[in-house]
């Protein structure tokens, strides 16, 4: 197989990051293959130091093993925060002939596992994205998989970011939604309920102990703990929301052990926050169904799904700009059929596109830059619905340009006669009124080249004769030239017979 160094320096990239990726799964694969499985509790939260000396908290689970023996299990991941709370059940993975080698089912220990899948997420995302943007597969990987993808969805500059913003959107909501619901459901069910009283109200209070910090006129409750010991809480409703008075009772709940964390014990402290993941989880997958299903359409488009089109579409001519069989990549454009003119294409002048699973016609005729095939183009939307027959080869065009680069010409050609028309009207000032002289300039820096030219030149016509010798040694060809370029040897904008008179002006110069 034939395969660049880019192909060859993406695929090992990516196999080194799996590689990794599998010594991360190494011992919770062992462990649930040769393991066995049981549920624990959260009974502590280690206090350990990392390598730079900080103090991070990590959880410890307590399990019973198949045979009645009691053990423990620490998260093997340092981070500064947890998940977990005391008295949250886990699931754990262990080895029955040595209790200790265990691992615990939870999100924590799975950090580094999301971090190196997100990276190789995000290299695949990039490497698409230039294929993409610009159409070129140069660093292709060796089975062509990215090239097909794109061309089986028929992704685009726009829609792709947005499919790929919503695969981490949609998992991202449906993990908070999940997380949410079971950290409100084991609060309600496990938590330690008492009764608590409204002491009044605070506008921007002091840090709590929890770390929360009140923004708004929040009332404060106070509440003892099991051991007897006083703690101060806000609800999480401001007023005028929450209605609550001082004096006032509430039920408040709390984790075990960890009572700064207690709410009041009612719908909108545990609710709001699976609510919205919920809600933007559902949105995210409507949208990505819809964007998909708006890319599935997009085959509607592609140049050889609308043979239909060869019976009911108006001919045109499709040119190849490049052609690669070996990245599968085909850029063309598709002009209209000079030779066969029609009224239900007035609004189309000429369209771009390119095809990245491209497959070359079974002929003994490579297809090269410049090879022209009947196109056939929808009468009513042109732009979309399109048909390239490449059994129906019309010639060739060596010299034929993008429209990037049409334009890139023409902005060039414009430049150049925007200098030549602003040295004519220097060498013909002096014979001109102010007023004409400042009208034509005023149109060449708004780049209406046309009616400049014509103005000019109309009122350089129209001077006594014989003309002034600077003026007659103009290179009145270069103009005659430039006024052919504007197409006024077919069309005049101010003066039917402008032409007519320009040429018969320049024969009398000569």
């Amino acid at each position: 197989m034939n395969l660049n160094w880019g192909g060859w320096l993406f695929i090992g990239f990516i196999l080194l990051l799996l590689w990794f990726l599998s010594m991360m799964l190494k011992d919770p694969v062992r462990l649930c293959i040769k393991g066995k499985r049981t549920v624990g509790i959260v009974v502590a939260m280690t206090k350990v130091e990392d390598s730079q000396h900080d103090t991070l908290r990590v959880p410890v689970v307590e399990f019973v093993t198949s045979t009645g023996e009691r053990a423990r299990a620490r998260s093997r991941q340092l981070i500064g925060w947890s998940l977990s709370r005391l008295g949250d059940k886990v699931t754990v993975l262990y080895n029955p002939s040595n209790p200790s080698d265990a691992h615990l089912v939870m999100l924590n220990e799975y950090r580094g596992v999301v971090f190196v899948l997100g990276f190789i997420a995000f290299v695949i995302f990039l490497w698409t994205a230039v294929i993409v943007s610009s159409g070129v597969s140069t660093f292709d990987d060796p089975f062509h998989l990215l090239p097909k993808l794109i061309a089986h969805f028929h992704l685009s500059s726009v829609r792709f970011p947005i499919l790929f913003i919503l695969s981490f959107a949609i998992p991202a909501c449906g993990i908070g939604t999940y997380w949410t619901y079971q950290s409100a459901t084991n609060l309600r069910a496990n938590g330690i309920k008492t009764i608590g009283h409204v002491i009044g109200s605070e506008w921007n209070s002091s840090t709590l102990s929890d770390g929360s910090k009140a923004t708004g006129l929040f009332p404060m409750i106070t509440f003892e703990d099991a051991s007897g010991a006083s703690h101060t809480i806000r609800r999480s409703l401001a007023k005028p929301l929450s209605r609550l008075q001082a004096g006032e009772e509430v039920e408040v709940i709390y984790p075990t052990g960890q009572p700064d964390l207690g709410v009041v014990n009612t719908w909108d402290e545990f609710w709001p926050p699976t609510l919205f993941f919920g809600l933007m989880f559902i949105a995210f997958i409507i949208l990505f169904r819809l964007t998909l299903i708006e890319s599935l359409d997009a085959s509607k488009s592609w140049p050889n799904s609308q043979k239909k089109l060869m019976t009911t579409g108006v001919p045109a001519i499709a040119i190849v700009l490049s052609a690669n069989p070996k990245t599968r990549l085909l850029k063309f454009r598709i002009d209209k059929d000079p030779q066969t003119p029609s009224t239900k294409l007035d609004e189309f002048i000429s369209l771009e596109n390119a095809i990245s699973d491209w497959k070359p016609p079974q002929t003994n005729v490579e297809i090269q830059k410049g090879d022209q095939f009947r196109a056939y183009l929808d009468p009513l939307k042109p732009f979309d619905y399109y048909y390239i027959d490449f059994s129906h080869r019309l010639g060739s065009d060596r010299f034929v340009k993008s429209i990037e680069e049409e334009d890139a010409e023409d902005d060039e050609n414009d430049k150049v006669m925007v200098s030549k028309l602003t040295n004519l009207i220097t060498i013909c000032s002096p014979y001109l009124s102010p007023e004409n002289a400042s009208e034509i300039q005023t149109l060449i820096t708004d780049n209406d080249l046309c009616p400049a030219y014509e103005k000019l030149i109309t009122r350089l016509m129209n001077l006594p004769k014989p003309l002034p010798a600077p003026l007659q040694k103009v290179d009145w060809n270069d103009f005659t030239g430039i006024g052919v370029y504007m197409g006024f040897d077919e069309d005049s904008e101010d003066d039917p017979e402008f032409w007519k008179k320009f040429q018969t002006f320049t024969k009398e110069l000569n």
